[in-house]
């Protein structure tokens, strides 16, 4: 059952399981923001962190456990057009320095939104109307700069 913390303006955490080998260090699971549709359907409305194979707008089954925990995605249902990418900051680079900030308006100038995962991960969305080869290589410029790293968490819009 979904509690008043979990729901934010009509929104539901869902918890996305990641597959990892034992002892792998890292997160169990990632959260998403997602809007409930019904008959265990939800859209997303929010970027992976750790997940891979998600975008926002995908429309996704989740099964809610016994006990009231959070829904647990079980299948993405249908691609919503958009993808994931992520990047991670240089170990000596923070999210508030101006070449980082620059780059975070630049993305959005082109319509691309993003979340940030402090201190050093940010998940960027690319709507289906950004054109992603334009995107890739401002990355691969400030990959070569030294700024970031950055990969594909869901390069499939469809």
């Amino acid at each position: 059952m979904t509690t008043q913390l979990d729901a934010v303006e009509g929104l539901v955490r869902i918890r996305v399981p990641i597959e990892r080998s034992r002892g792998d260090p890292g997160p169990e699971a990632d959260w998403l923001w997602a809007e409930h549709l019904g008959s265990d359907r939800y859209r997303v409305e929010s970027c992976p962190f750790f997940a891979y194979g998600i975008s926002r707008d995908d429309v996704v089954r989740a099964v809610e456990p016994r006990g009231g925990d959070a829904p647990r995605l079980e299948d993405v249902m249908e691609k919503g057009g958009h993808r994931t990418l992520r990047m991670a900051l240089d170990p000596a680079a923070e999210l508030s320095h101006r070449p980082v900030q620059a780059l975070l308006e630049e993305l959005l100038e082109l319509g691309c939104t993003h979340e940030a995962l402090r201190p050093k991960i940010v998940a960027i969305d690319l709507p289906p109307e950004v054109d992603v080869a334009v995107v890739t290589a401002i990355l691969q410029a400030r990959l070569r700069e030294g700024l970031i790293l950055w990969e594909w968490a869901d390069p499939r819009p469809s």
